[in-house]
């Protein structure tokens, strides 16, 4: 009995030893106390950006998380975000892939995910010079502007219905990425369904916004339990087996083609199919969601405070006059660039940018972070932080009317494409497409709510993923403008 009561106060001394014990490393951050086993996994809830911006209120502008058995550390202001997307760039370039992306023949050719090697600094450099250079951007202005044209067309078809805005910009916006990159529309305006492509991306969009507990366990990574991981690449195999077909016929074609798009850019740098499908899957997986996503919560500021509205389309009769807005009129439109920055300082597309990794230990501030350990930018709330903005939960696009603040990576109170090497390479032609169809749908339509609703009525919650979307979807009723 002696025994037995001695060997059962030393498993109540260990079980209290683990339940009680703070599995943190020395040296981090401070940050919340985690619980056993789920760590600080209860208190993300269904909106991470907003709870950590909560948690940083507490703990600091930079704070420690353990997620599962992760280690994560969170910036959220401008200053943490300089020093680890500027001040300390190479130490924190790796990137953390998510285990639903974990897929072969497809993170060794990323350039969102692989790491920052001689092949990814290869594919940059091909981006930067021949696909978003400044000649290439303007040489391809008018494939931009007739899509966004069509947009206008069929939302004039439209006119008195009510309609899902983001799923029009998001069609009209694989359209001009189809033709960027092989010289074709891929998308039917007046079909929901919007064509297998389409569907497949989406789907894949779902995917990635969706949890995998290996990502805060990494040892059930290897079972796919909920066969994400699967479902990923089958909907990866399907959009490769229909750009392999258009790969095999500009192979195989004796003649120079003609066309000045994207894939042929590819072809000529002699990349492989593999390559070049990683690269195109991220120019429409990227390019397409976060831009919709940016497009619609624009419309819908523009159209809950309609004295802003005014004010743009007032800019827009004044400097474009009566023929449809071109990409050479946005620099002389400086209103509706601010609401654009407005737009991403209070709703940046991917509120807590993609998770980079330690490369090697690092001392920040005064704090020692380990290899490996993640670090997160939550863009969401360096852009809502009273420390940086006058009345920061307001639209008010006046704030950058006489500022030098932009978004395009060397302000880190605006990060909503992150900074650095891992900058979006796409930045230079976003800022082309995003005024452009912003402008266009202003110039050309009033807008409506559906069931007599005012705009204060209109609901402006979120709903996290990799993206930010807005919640419930923005619909409308376009009446085109005599």
């Amino acid at each position: 009995m002696e025994f037995l009561s001695i060997a059962l106060l030393f498993s109540f001394i260990c079980i209290a030893y683990f339940l009680l014990r703070d599995p943190r490393q020395k040296g981090l951050p401070p940050g919340p106390r985690p619980w056993p086993i789920l760590g600080n996994l209860l208190q993300l809830g269904d909106m991470p950006h907003s709870h950590l911006a909560k948690l940083a209120q507490s703990y600091g502008h930079l704070f420690t998380l353990k997620l599962g058995v992760q280690t994560v550390v969170v910036a959220s202001s401008p200053a943490a975000a300089a020093e680890i997307l500027k001040t300390h760039d190479r130490v924190f370039s790796g990137r953390y892939v998510f285990h639903n992306f974990r897929i072969e023949n497809h993170v060794e050719y990323s350039m969102v995910w692989s790491e920052c090697n001689d092949y990814w600094k290869m594919l940059r450099r091909i981006c930067r010079t021949e696909l978003f250079s400044p000649k290439m951007i303007e040489m391809q202005a008018h494939l931009r502007e007739n899509k966004v044209s069509d947009m206008v067309g069929h939302l004039g078809r439209k006119e008195g219905e009510v309609v899902k805005i983001a799923e029009i910009v998001f069609g009209t916006l694989f359209n001009i990425f189809g033709n960027l990159i092989y010289s074709k529309d891929v998308f039917d305006l007046s079909d929901p369904s919007g064509g297998e492509i389409k569907g497949q991306i989406w789907r894949l969009m779902e995917l990635g916004n969706s949890t995998n507990p290996a990502d805060y366990f990494p040892i059930l990574g290897e079972f796919d339990l909920f066969r994400q991981r699967r479902a990923v690449a089958d909907c990866l195999h399907q959009i490769y087996d229909v750009w392999n077909a258009i790969l095999r016929e500009r192979r195989e074609k004796k003649e120079a083609d003609s066309n000045h798009d994207f894939t042929n850019v590819l072809l000529k740098a002699n990349l492989n199919d593999h390559q070049i499908n990683a690269l195109l899957m991220e120019m429409f997986g990227a390019g397409t969601e976060t831009s919709a996503s940016t497009i619609e919560w624009a419309m819908a500021e523009l159209i809950k405070n309609p004295d802003i509205m005014s004010k743009v389309r007032s800019e827009l009769d004044r400097v474009v006059g009566p023929k449809m807005v071109k990409e050479s009129d946005l620099p002389s439109l400086p209103y509706l660039q601010a609401c654009v920055k407005e737009t991403l300082r209070l709703h940046p597309p991917t509120p807590l940018l993609l998770p980079h990794r330690a490369l090697e230990k690092c001392q920040l501030f005064d704090y020692t972070i380990p290899k490996d350990c993640q670090l997160m930018v939550n863009a969401w709330a360096i852009g809502r932080d009273p420390k940086t903005w006058n009345d920061p939960m307001t639209f008010v696009p006046e704030r950058f009317l006489n500022s030098t603040v932009d978004y395009k990576g060397n302000d880190f109170e605006l990060i909503p494409f992150s900074a650095g090497r891992r900058i979006c390479p796409g930045v230079p032609l976003a800022s082309q497409f995003i005024p452009l169809i912003v402008a266009s749908l202003v110039q050309n339509f009033v807008w409506g709510l559906p069931n007599g609703m005012r705009p204060s009525e209109l609901v402006m919650d979120e709903k996290f993923g990799l993206t930010l979307q807005k919640e419930p979807p923005l619909l409308v009723v376009p009446k085109a403008r005599v």
